[in-house]
């Protein structure tokens, strides 16, 4: 591992370490996490970070991040996250609180978004727009979310979607940002939250109340309010704007292993699937209203019988980029099925409906996120039973098939509904002769690491539209493609403004793009045939990280070693 990155990991838990130590913020729930570090692949360790704080600070190691903190009033939510402010960007806690948005009902477009130059305006008709510091700052707060009407909600979702907000004709991007929103207990003055508002928070951590022990440390604590807090020592500076930029990029690097990868599609669609209707569309019937009356999936250790409102697309790419950020932090090598379970009911909790009734059942009492946590041990334990068709299906998509195969899915699928919707069809689609001798052809391709070879079927591919299972085969071969010619380069940022002219001259059409990262922070994912690049700069002094991926085909090898002559020389 890199001393760079060994530095990063230390100060990230230095700011754990703090909030603790200093008494900042008291509560003893820990989140387990097990993992496996370099070199010890075989032998499993486990760590404990704080739920709460621990929670808040993964939400800043994943890029344009947004997290809900739910719980009762007077709980230290919005403390919580403007001290982990001031520490991880450097900025004062004056500079954080400009930058949050306090929820009521009257807060306007104008109050949270911007407002107009009235000069300008007034004396030459002018729309010079002024943005507000929520807009502009890193360090994003919401404060009661759940105070904002609906109309301010939406106002916010642009924000949360696309990275983006306008005003008049003017649009602003928010391309590097951390968001957190508070949520209170429904009152009088609160309003309701939907599904789609809800689902672009990408983790959520309960807030509960202090055991004995915790309010004893809290309330033998300096008394803030008398002497606020202390920015040298108490609430120190201990990371940047820039680590954290720099942080999303090691954390991005960081392999899903394919056991991983399966269980948490798995996991992600066990919390959807339905045999009779796709949840996602159903208006009508319902799961709590009579959906799996007479349904032999209907049993007390099925999950599709306790979700109404089915996960979405995002929720899996938000536990794919926090189960990364967990990995990284930790020192795990890759990320494992264990942290995609630590992470899972974070991720699932806030953005789906249960049926009622199973989740005011004893142990739980209304606790959606133990009654999750719950889900996600049936549905983990459904895996396990599924290994054997996932092992099947990975045969067939290396090519090779047995009569046997098909009748061993055949049975499964009486009794495991994701088997029965899913694998079946597509092992069928797998035993397709067509696609068996294309992915033999790329199975020797890759053995032989043949990148022309490889390059030939992915064009071939790219040009035949209605070859069987076009979309699995395409990925295959783009994927052993990447692996083979992945080249990573880590610059400062005076080299890649010598470096990107190089690039530039070779492909006029990436000039513009090239261009623009050199007014960082910027992250850009340029492509033509043959040849991926992934620029990710951090800062504009001469020693900011700058990420350089090289990958594709033949054309990105010759790339590749065009660029370590220039590094060389």
């Amino acid at each position: 591992m890199s001393s760079p990155t060994s530095k990063l990991q230390e100060l990230v838990r230095s700011v754990i370490t703090t909030v603790e130590s200093r008494g900042l913020f008291v509560h003893s729930t820990d989140l387990e996490i097990k993992y496996t570090t370099t070199g010890t692949k075989d032998k499993t360790q486990t760590t404990r970070i704080p739920l709460i704080v621990g929670s808040c600070v993964l939400n800043a190691l994943v890029p344009r991040s947004a997290m809900l903190l739910i719980g009762g009033h007077g709980g230290g939510k919005t403390t919580l996250v403007k001290i982990l402010g001031r520490m991880m960007t450097g900025k004062s806690l004056e500079e954080i609180e400009d930058g949050i948005l306090r929820g009521h009902p009257q807060l306007t477009e104008e109050k949270m978004v911007a407002t107009l130059r009235p000069g300008p305006l007034m004396k030459e008709g002018l729309e010079v727009v002024v943005w507000r510091s929520f807009i502009t700052g890193f360090w994003k707060i919401i404060d009661e979310v759940n105070r904002l009407t609906p109309h301010s909600q939406n106002i916010l979702l642009s924000l949360l979607a696309e990275g983006e907000v306008k005003y008049y004709d003017e649009v602003k991007r928010c391309d590097e940002y951390s968001l957190y929103a508070t949520l209170n207990p429904a009152d009088s003055g609160t309003f309701d939250i939907g599904p789609p508002f809800l689902d672009r928070f990408g983790l959520a951590v309960p807030i509960t109340m202090p055991t004995v022990s915790d309010l004893e440390l809290i309330l033998s604590s300096r008394d803030e309010r008398l002497f606020g807090f202390d920015e040298l020592w108490q609430v120190p500076a201990i990371l940047t704007e820039e680590n954290l930029l720099t942080i999303w990029n090691l954390a991005d690097k960081i392999p899903v292993s394919p056991e991983a990868s399966e269980y948490m599609r798995s996991l992600v669609r066990e919390f959807g699937a339905c045999i009779r209707v796709d949840k996602s569309q159903s208006s009508g019937l319902t799961v709590d209203t009579g959906l799996c009356d007479g349904c032999h999936f209907n049993t007390a250790k099925s999950v599709c019988n306790k979700v109404i409102v089915p996960l979405s697309v995002r929720a899996a790419k938000d536990l794919n980029r926090y189960s990364k950020a967990t990995a990284w932090l930790v020192g795990s090598h890759e990320v494992s099925i264990e942290i995609v379970k630590s992470l899972a009911p974070l991720v699932f909790w806030h953005r789906t409906k249960f049926v009622r009734e199973e989740s005011e059942r004893t142990p739980y009492y209304g606790d959606l996120y133990a009654f999750t946590q719950h889900l996600v041990e049936l549905a983990t334990s459904r895996y396990a039973q599924r290994a054997p068709a996932i092992e099947i299906i990975e045969q067939l998509k290396h090519g090779n098939e047995s009569k046997e195969s098909f009748e061993q899915l055949k049975e499964m699928a009486k009794s495991d509904l994701l088997v029965q919707l899913d694998y079946s069809e597509f092992a069928r689609e797998l035993k397709k002769p067509r696609y068996v001798t294309t992915v033999q052809k790329i199975e020797r391709g890759i053995k032989d690491r043949d990148i022309e070879q490889l390059t030939k079927t992915h064009d071939e591919l790219m040009y035949n539209t209605d070859f069987p299972n076009r979309s699995v085969l395409l990925k295959q071969v783009s994927d052993a493609l990447h692996r083979l010619t992945l080249t990573q380069f880590e610059l400062t940022f005076e080299q890649w403004q010598e470096l990107w002219t190089t690039i530039g001259l070779r492909y006029p059409k990436l000039t513009p793009m090239l261009k623009e990262t050199l007014t960082p922070p910027k992250r850009r994912a340029l492509r033509i045939d043959g040849l991926t690049l992934v620029v990710y700069v951090t800062g504009d002094s001469p020693e900011s990280a700058v990420f350089l991926e090289i990958s594709g085909g033949t054309e990105a090898v010759r790339l590749k070693d065009e660029l370590q002559k220039h590094i060389e020389s």
